[in-house]
Order: structure tokens, then sequence, then C-alpha cells
């Protein structure tokens, strides 16, 4: 038997464009499910750290997602994740409505016993993260329960823009989320969504869809006039 090194098998080299698209697609995703929070500042060598990648695949992914308007420049040229405002907030929350409430509706005539099988099993992992205010899986697991309903439906270019959406909504997701009663409300919304994805009723499915993102919408818009009232209060004193 030859004691020679073992030859490594044929493999597909990786292009200088795969890792890109990976760090910009993994960015995106943090921030679409909530894994940063709005004004939180960020550097190129902080986020390749994270990534165990170059700074070059990083700082073009940056590019990439500040021309899609989730990010900031702050007075000393660094970058930020966009803050909310409560107009912000309401134009997004109606745009929502609107479309995710179609995608859901669509996704009743399209759905398979596979995907159902699927989105009935992220709505479990939910609610057990919710149960357990474990924020940080209950966020992702949201991010991937909706994802996984609206890809049912075959409707790239709506998706498309209900992602760009939740490139500003996410981050605000981790501000609301901590609140354990907010989080069962919101199980409540998430387990009307599947049941009326089983019963194949697809009004039922977007008013549920629609109920979630209000209550969403509405918990963050307190809290948002409620910081706002406390910046005017502080600047009163000045």
């Amino acid at each position: 038997m030859s004691e020679g090194p073992i030859p490594l098998p044929t493999l597909r080299q990786v292009s200088r464009d795969t890792l890109q698209e990976q760090v910009y697609r993994q960015i995106r995703e943090a921030l679409m499910s909530g894994r940063f929070q709005p004004g939180q500042k960020l550097t190129i060598r902080g986020l390749a750290e994270a990534l165990g990648s170059s700074p070059m695949p990083v700082r073009e992914a940056l590019q990439r997602l500040s021309a899609e308007n989730a990010f900031e420049v702050t007075e000393t040229s660094r970058l930020r994740v966009r803050m909310m405002t409560v107009e912000r907030l309401r134009e997004i929350r109606d745009a929502r409505v609107a479309l995710e409430g179609l995608l859901a509706e669509k996704a009743v005539q399209h759905l398979h016993k596979a995907d159902m099988q699927e989105i009935a099993d992220l709505c479990r992992q939910m609610q057990k993260a919710a149960d357990e205010v474990d924020v940080s899986r209950y966020l992702w697991t949201n991010f991937a329960f909706h994802r996984r309903i609206y890809a049912v439906a075959r409707a790239e270019l709506t998706m498309a823009a209900v992602e760009n959406f939740w490139l500003h909504m996410g981050p605000c997701f981790a501000l609301v989320a901590p609140d354990k009663a907010h989080l069962q409300r919101s199980m409540e919304a998430h387990n009307r969504i599947v049941e009326a994805l089983v019963a194949g009723d697809g009004p039922a499915a977007r008013a549920a869809v629609t109920d979630d993102i209000m209550q969403a919408a509405d918990s963050l818009g307190r809290l948002l006039a409620k910081s706002d009232g406390a910046a005017q209060r502080k600047g009163g004193r000045a």
C-alpha cells in the first residue's frame, strides 16, 4: 500500500462572485430576521471577522445594501442600520398588508402537503421559542415561517418587494419581541394563518397575516412615539 498523500477529489472552485453573493445574502438575511438593531453602527472589519471573510466582499455587500436603503451614513461617515420613524412605519405597514396579504392568499392555491408540513413545523418551533422567550430563535423562525409561505405563491416580483420592506422592518422587530405578551399575541395570528392554509381559505389567510402585521406595527408605533416624546422632553430641558 502506498504511503504517499491521498489525492483530493475533484472539487469545484468557489468563485469570487459566489463568495460576494454569500456574504451579501448572510448580511441581508440577518437584517430581515432582526439580528441587527436600528441605529447599530457597523464596520467592514467587524463584519468580515464575524463572517470569516476578507474585507472586500463585505465592502461590496454593504454597498449593495446601502443602495437598497438598508443603511444610512452617520455624520462621521460610518454606516449604521437605518432608523425607523412613525411616518415610514405607517407606509411600510400599509404596503406589507397589501403585498403579504396577497402572497398568503395566493399561496393557498399552490400548497402541497410537503409545504404545509414545513410551515406547520416552523410554527411549532416559533411557539416553543415564544414560550421560552428565546427572542433570537423566535425572530429567525418568524422570518423563515413567513418566507416559506410566501415562496409557495410563486410571485417573485412581489416577494422581492416584500423582502425590501423586511430590510427596514427586520431590525425593529428586536425592539418589540422581548415582550412576552406580544410574542403570544403574535402566535395567535400565526396559528390562525396555519389553520387558514390547512383549510384552503385564502381570505382567512390574508386576514390573519394582516392581523399579524398590524399587531407588530401597533406595538412598534407605540414604542417609537414614546421614544420621540422622551427625546422632545429631554430637548425641552436642555
